[in-house]
């Protein structure tokens, strides 16, 4: 996976300013959104906001920290500026005309120092789609603010652009990494990529996506993206279940992994039932956007980190209770939906925060590399 490629020692690297970047925001940004939502700080955030926030701010300086592996130092500092001025500007609350085009800045950045060369460099269909679904990023961010319902289409189109990253990098990632396991424990690992899987199930949710930007998702032609989606769902459980979950369960490293592809299957399925069946208080958005992107961007911002130091990707006991604490999180939102809001809600905030802290902890204490 290109993402776990080591940058030459001269390039700066990404990681280590965007993922401490999104664990700090990650952990400060969802209290304060739940503070305000129950009315116990003045601010006016809206749930069409966190959402934003979470995808367009979180997701994307984690993704970010994957793919500025070989940037130059100007190209890094210009796109994270870019990232920052998104966000005091769309927390500051400056007037559309200002905000708008300081959020587009960072997707537009991404591209054109990410996606543009993934478009050069792709020679497979797999690394083909980085590219468009990085530009799409730039579309959902004109969604939110000139789509005209407040930011839902805008941020749900991001949602699924963020489950189709995940669906593709984990599908390469994971079984790789498991790979490795299974050998040293004498094993082959015989189901890998499954490419008849993979493709059916991006297909799925890249159709799910659309449907959203053109909105589709509801009316007669729901059914679409639900159809999309839960392909997208199905599949990704059906590949996981050929990864050998039971030999990687005493490396946290990567059970979180699995964990995380999980929890993905299970989201995409929920997305689709929001076609057909919204859920209240946003469950089916919590279930990818908490369970799986949680789960997932916490694991994998560690493991990169250390891979990329040239550490062993091993989890130490704060980096395992923060996958466990980012569990625990999207387990309560996803109930807090239908059941004591009032409580549930705060303690996922809690449990968010504190895995999110733990992870910028380990982030901060890993070693840089000495380079020649």
């Amino acid at each position: 996976m290109s993402a776990f490629v080591p940058p030459p020692p001269q390039r700066p690297w990404g990681h280590r300013l965007f993922f401490p970047a999104a664990a700090l925001y990650g952990a400060l940004s969802v209290p304060l959104w739940v503070a305000g939502y129950f009315g116990w700080l003045g601010i006016g955030w809206t749930p069409a906001l966190h959402a934003h926030e979470m995808l367009m701010g979180y997701a994307l300086a984690v993704v970010g920290g994957f793919l500025l592996t070989r940037s130059s130092g100007m190209a890094l500092t210009v796109a994270f500026a870019a990232w920052l001025a998104g966000r005091l500007a769309v927390l500051g609350g400056l007037p559309p005309e200002v905000a708008a085009p300081l959020a587009l800045a960072y997707p537009l950045a991404l591209f054109v120092i990410a996606g543009v060369p993934f478009l050069r460099a792709a020679k497979s269909g797999h690394n083909m789609l980085f590219g468009p679904v990085i530009g799409a990023f730039a579309l959902a961010e004109a969604l939110v603010w000139w789509g005209g319902d407040g930011g839902r289409t805008g941020a749900l189109f991001a949602l699924h652009l963020v489950g189709i990253l995940m669906l593709v990098m984990g599908g390469r990632i994971i079984p790789s990494a498991t790979a490795g396991e299974v050998r040293k424990q004498g094993g082959t690992l015989v189901e890998r990529v499954q490419p008849r899987l993979e493709w059916a199930g991006v297909a799925g949710a890249v159709l799910a996506a659309l449907t959203v930007a053109a909105g589709l998702t509801t009316g007669p032609l729901a059914w679409i993206g639900t159809a999309g989606a839960a392909l997208a769902g199905v599949t990704a459980w059906a590949r996981l279940a050929r990864w050998r979950t039971g030999a990687v369960l005493k490396r946290p490293d990567l059970w979180s992994l699995h964990l995380g592809y999980g929890w993905l299957g299970l989201g995409w399925l929920f997305l689709g039932v929001e076609r057909l069946a919204p859920l209240t208080g946003g469950a089916g958005w919590h279930v990818i956007g908490a369970g799986a992107l949680g789960t997932l961007a916490a694991s994998m911002m560690v493991r990169a980190t250390l891979q990329r130091e040239a550490l062993p990707p091993d989890f130490s006991r704060p980096a395992t209770a923060a996958i466990a604490l980012v569990g625990l999180s999207a387990a309560l939102r996803v109930a807090a939906a239908s059941t004591a809001p009032g409580l549930l809600m705060p303690a996922a905030a809690l449990a968010w925060m504190a895995a999110h802290l733990l992870v910028l902890w380990v982030l901060l204490r890993v070693p840089k590399r000495i380079r020649a």
